[in-house]
């Protein structure tokens, strides 16, 4: 009910009570004294003027109200709903707007520089087997550094009906074959992977990643690995400590004389057997791979090339962990670091016509052992020795003297990370190469390192 409404009501009541009031005191005059008729009479007048001031008052509320402007009030913004996010959304991954797929951004932004003080070679990597030889009086005392090392990645899951498939790009600026880089860009990985199966770019399984120390010259550990190939890849569970995987994985064909494509891919295998404290790791890699020279149908030779390898790391303390890695390769200078610095996978001999042509094989063994402390959270250090020997009493050392026959290496260095995701590093390394006729290089260098993770 309005209030105009409410003060006429009140008024229609207040005049009844009024009214009925004075019907009472007129039936009793004559038995009531005369005071208490004016008593009466006074207080009708009260009421009147109540009733008045009421009226008056119910008047100014509705003149003010029609007065007042009409205010509308904005129809409330509704904001547009986010895609929901994926039953299994992982912290830090970004959701795009199809609302399952999720995508991870990381990488880093790093700067190397190396100084030789015996033995340059040109950059920034690692190259004990091509240092000068020491009969040559090589130019000694040399700078260089690169920013080429920095590297850019994209981590990407989406769940289906057989699984989450997952996939990875990651590239660097390490785009050519020189020692500091060109600056452009480098495919690490692209590949693909839902259930046991993964097709794409990634670290062979002939390779021991795991199983080698972390060191900061960015060739790596000598005796190790860190190939990279196309392949398609099978990851058969045997337990839960306990794995097998098998890959065919292409590549290149490493070049003799005259190169021809090879007929299969390589067959490339690891098991992975780890302790149910997770502390100690063992693996175990296989590698059977064609070498094939070829250029017509009527000149074509081939000759296998294979190799085994076993490597382990125990993580004994909170603190400290060791690593020890061995290969027995023959035809190859792909897989492992260093075997193909001045050595190649085979090489070939013939009539002296380019019709007829023999392979002889590389053979060699490598071994490499490492240590890693972390002395506290914010400092480590990591040692590596390494050696490599080629097979002397073959054709192919006969018939490539100046190649290597042995390598040495022995690395030691430090890390400081003052602020999370920023480490600082320096690195010494001493290495030797010998050739097949006895002539040596030494190589004495040390590493810097500048380096943002995110």
């Amino acid at each position: 009910m309005s209030l105009p409404l409410i003060g006429k009501q009140f008024i229609k009541n207040g005049l009844a009570v009024a009214t009925a009031t004075l019907m009472v005191s007129t039936t009793y005059a004559g038995t009531n004294e005369q005071q208490e008729i004016k008593q009466l009479r006074a207080e009708v007048a009260e009421l009147r003027a109540l009733i008045q001031q009421q009226a008056t008052t119910q008047k100014n509320i509705i003149a003010q109200q029609q007065a007042a402007p009409v205010v509308v009030a904005p129809a409330p913004v509704v904001a547009q709903a986010a895609p929901p996010a994926p039953a299994n959304a992982k912290p830090g991954w970004l959701t795009l707007p199809d609302g399952q797929t999720q995508v991870k951004l990381y990488g880093n932004v790093r700067v190397d520089a190396a100084y030789d003080f015996k033995g340059t070679t040109g950059g920034i990597n690692n190259r004990t087997g091509v240092v000068p030889l020491n009969k040559d009086n090589p130019t000694e005392n040399s700078l260089n550094v690169s920013a080429a090392p920095s590297r850019i990645g994209l981590d990407i899951a989406r769940q289906t009906d057989l699984g989450e498939l997952t996939g990875k790009i990651e590239a660097d600026f390490w785009g050519d074959s020189t020692s500091n880089a060109d600056g452009k860009f480098r495919i690490r990985h692209a590949y693909a992977s839902l259930g046991k199966w993964l097709a794409g770019q990634t670290t062979s399984p002939f390779v021991n990643t795991d199983t080698s120390p972390d060191l900061i010259d960015f060739t790596g550990p000598m005796g190790g690995g860190t190939q990279r190939n196309v392949q398609v890849r099978y990851t058969q569970p045997i337990d839960a400590n306990q794995k097998l995987l098998v890959a065919l994985e292409g590549g290149d064909v490493e070049n003799g004389k005259t190169a021809g494509g090879g007929r299969f891919p390589a067959l490339t295998a690891r098991y992975d057997i780890k302790t149910s404290d997770s502390k100690g790791l063992l693996q175990v890699h296989g590698l059977a791979h064609e070498n094939r020279v070829s250029t017509n149908d009527s000149n074509d030779e081939e000759k296998w090339g294979w190799g085994v390898g076993v490597g382990g790391k125990y993580q004994f303390t909170p603190k400290d962990a060791i690593m020890a890695n061995y290969y027995h390769v023959k035809g190859d200078s792909r897989y492992i670091l260093y075997s193909n610095q001045n050595n190649s996978a085979y090489g070939t001999s013939g009539n002296g016509t380019t019709t007829d042509y023999d392979i002889h094989n590389n053979e060699f063994d490598t071994a490499q052992i490492g240590y890693q402390r972390n002395w506290s959270p914010k400092l480590r250090s990591a040692f590596s020795l390494a050696g490599m020997w080629f097979k002397d009493d073959n054709t192919y050392a006969e018939n490539n003297p100046s190649y290597n026959k042995t390598l040495y290496n022995a690395i030691a260095n430090i890390i400081y990370t003052p602020v999370k995701n920023v480490d600082l590093g320096a690195e010494y390394t001493y290495g030797q190469r010998e050739t097949f006729t006895g002539d040596k290089g030494d190589l004495s260098r040390i590493n810097f390192l500048t380096r943002y993770n995110f």
